[in-house]
């Protein structure tokens, strides 16, 4: 039978740390509310699953590579699995150094800070791995509108851009939209309430500032474990192209959002618990895969533009930061990027695919619709950075972009607002060539029949 065990870990960096998010460098000025590495362990006495998530945007491949050696080399296990999820708070610190991102370049991260974080991990880790039990299982899932939104717009001119200023130019949101609530319920064996597991996709945008702060993903773990009365763990779904703006409502830009996102998914929580049954599970199954995603490919043309446009424009502004992007991009001479990717089923009822990258709501979509369980999860942002993963029709729209109007704006830029461009599918973001959804799910599909062969 499968065990669970949980455990969970303050992970707050140093005041005066840089924040993460942004294209320019918040400097930290206070704690609203704690950072958190959590753990939830899954055995069933031959595998052991260990699926971490914390409130950074991003985790480095580097720190989950520390931990992994940390788990294999303290807890003497050798046959285990293991993700690192992060939520994708944008009011975080850096995990560990990356170059290859040009709009954290200066960003202030204490040394000590890196090199202890991979311990204070290990301790959520730890803590999961021994306090394992007897439990049961329940699963529900339900659609929450209202609070979140697709943030691409096809425009009266024809274009497709992220989160358009002016709304009255809107024709139609440009994507399809998942706004499923997946729900794990863990019971202890005298049938109390022990852990809560909840899979929404949305981007954690919502508090902003100069605040360390875990966003609204942060704040409904802590809601849980303070009326449900029991441990709770957060997985982002596929929200690449999926946030909190509704332009037809200034409310959606206002800090109010924060309590209509939590309140909405908290009351929908506790009722769908009160009615999910929990039974033991027999065994867990685990794959892990290193997927080889086709790198952007830059010509010597777009290199001499880019070198241009750093040339005559200020750093702030969207063309200077799309041509040092694409320079740094230039300089990594592999073909293909690794994606660390994990598939994790429990018994027949649950599926959860794990992804680096911000993947588009219509590839996880699909990525569900073939998986072939009654619960299907899908997970972003773990095991690395990758940047965005975004459709095949998002790359077409960008190209279709180009004949309507010039690509990059000449215009200064704080966050993605403002842009007027396909941010998504720009070098600033984006690392891959259009035909990535392609190759993933093509990869996913032999990911899944090896898996599923092994069920028997």
């Amino acid at each position: 039978m499968v065990k669970i065990g949980f455990g969970s870990s303050i992970v707050n960096p140093p005041v005066g740390s840089s924040l993460v998010g942004y294209f320019e460098n918040r400097i930290s000025k206070g704690i609203k509310d704690d950072l958190y590495a959590r753990c939830i362990c899954f055995d069933d006495g031959e595998r052991i699953f260990f699926a971490v998530s914390a409130d950074f945007c991003w985790v480095e491949q580097a720190l989950y590579e520390k931990l992994k050696n940390m788990i294999s080399e303290k807890l003497c296990i050798k046959n285990f699995g293991l993700v690192v999820h992060a939520t994708h708070t944008h009011t975080g610190p850096l995990t560990d150094y990356n170059d290859t991102i040009i709009y954290t370049e200066g960003f202030s991260v204490d040394p000590e800070y890196i090199k202890k974080l991979p311990s204070l991990f290990f301790n959520a880790v730890e803590q999961s791995y021994k306090a394992r039990r007897d439990v049961s299982f329940g699963f529900g899932s339900t659609n929450v509108p209202g609070i979140s939104f697709i943030r691409r717009y096809k425009m009266k001119n024809g274009m497709v851009i992220t989160n358009p200023v002016d709304r009255s130019q809107i024709l139609e949101p440009s994507g399809s939209f998942d706004d499923t609530l997946n729900l794990m319920k863990v019971q202890d064996k005298n049938g109390r309430l022990f852990c809560i597991v909840i899979n929404f996709p949305l981007h954690p945008d919502t508090v902003g500032g100069e605040l360390i702060s875990s966003d609204w993903p942060g704040i409904l773990v802590s809601r849980i474990t303070k009326y449900l009365g029991c441990n709770a763990i957060f997985f982002n779904g596929a929200a690449g192209d999926i946030n909190h703006i509704n332009p037809y409502d200034k409310n959606t830009r206002s800090p109010e959002i924060v309590e209509r996102i939590v309140g909405t998914l908290f009351e929908n929580i506790k009722s769908m618990q009160e009615n999910i049954e929990c039974s033991p599970a027999k065994h867990i199954l685990f794959s892990e895969d290193k997927f080889k995603m086709p790198k952007r490919k830059i010509t010597q043309e777009q290199i001499e533009q880019a070198k241009e446009f750093v040339k005559k424009y200020p750093s702030n502004n969207l063309r200077a930061i799309v041509g040092r992007s694409l320079l740094k991009q230039a300089e990594i001479k592999t073909d293909f990027l690794d994606n660390n990717v994990a598939l994790l089923t429990i018994d027949r009822d649950m599926a959860a695919f794990f992804t680096s990258g911000e993947i588009f709501s219509s590839i996880g979509l699909k990525i569900k619709n073939l998986m072939d369980f009654k619960h299907k999860w899908v997970i972003e942002n773990c095991n690395g950075h990758l940047g965005y993963i975004p459709d095949e029709k998002a790359f077409l729209a960008a190209e279709e972009n180009k004949k309507i109007k010039e690509e990059f704006p000449d215009v200064s830029v704080f966050e993605s607002i403002g842009m007027e461009t396909s941010y998504e599918t720009s070098p600033i973001s984006c690392k891959l060539a259009p035909e990535a959804e392609q190759i993933l799910i093509s990869q996913f599909q032999e990911l899944l029949r090896k898996h599923t062969a092994c069920l028997g």
